[in-house]
């Protein structure tokens, strides 16, 4: 009859690897959420619901305002509302297109599809994309901002998110959850079978 083998080494390793292996989908799963959280994000809104580090300027509406914008770029237009004044999935929306006149004196419509259509709330208000346009040229624009027919709204410009890298931020993110769940069911599993290949190896070590 062989000998019976006591030696720890192989429950040990598989043990090891099997909290390697949890620990990676911890890694991964904090990885996937940051991806996720960047990606739909705007920062138009403050904690506190005012404009956001993302905002290049924003006045009332209505009201106008001025911004130094960069030519060939797409910047997008959020309507800012408070939150009791939508009612159940009702998105902030303005009637009229918000215009800006170029340092030319060309007057434009930021009537354009943004990239990504963006709703975020923050506190007591929620903000949406209510428009998008491409600056001309490089300069300062006057802005124009049309009634929203709601007390305390106001309107934000910020840079436009490109519809890709927001697709491929969230196709990561999907990976992403399927990477946590396969490591995480690895990881368990190779965990377990560790401990009880060492409880019995233990064992036979003792009758030994």
């Amino acid at each position: 009859m062989p000998p019976r083998r006591t030696s720890l080494v192989g429950p040990v390793v598989l043990t090891v690897l099997g909290v390697l292996l949890l620990v990676g989908a911890v890694i991964a799963a904090v990885a996937t959420a940051g991806g996720f959280v960047g990606a739909v994000r705007s920062d138009v809104l403050r904690a506190d619901g005012g404009p956001g580090p993302a905002v290049l300027a924003w006045a009332d509406a209505p009201g106008s305002t001025r911004v130094e914008l960069t030519a060939g770029e797409r910047y997008a237009v959020y309507l800012v509302v408070p939150r009791d004044s939508l009612g159940d999935d009702e998105r902030p929306d303005l009637a009229e297109d918000v215009l800006l006149l170029t340092p030319s004196g060309a007057v434009l419509e930021a009537d354009d599809a943004p990239g990504v259509n963006m709703t975020s709330g923050v506190q007591d208000h929620v903000a949406a994309t209510v428009g998008a346009f491409q600056a001309p040229e490089t300069g300062t624009y006057e802005v124009a901002v049309p009634d929203a027919g709601v007390p305390g709204a106001w309107v934000a410009l910020a840079p436009d998110k490109p519809f890709a890298p927001f697709f491929g931020a969230v196709w990561g993110t999907v990976m992403g959850v399927f990477v946590t769940l396969g490591l995480a069911a690895v990881g368990f599993g190779v965990l377990v079978g560790g401990v009880v290949w060492w409880v019995l190896r233990a064992r036979a070590r003792r009758v030994a």
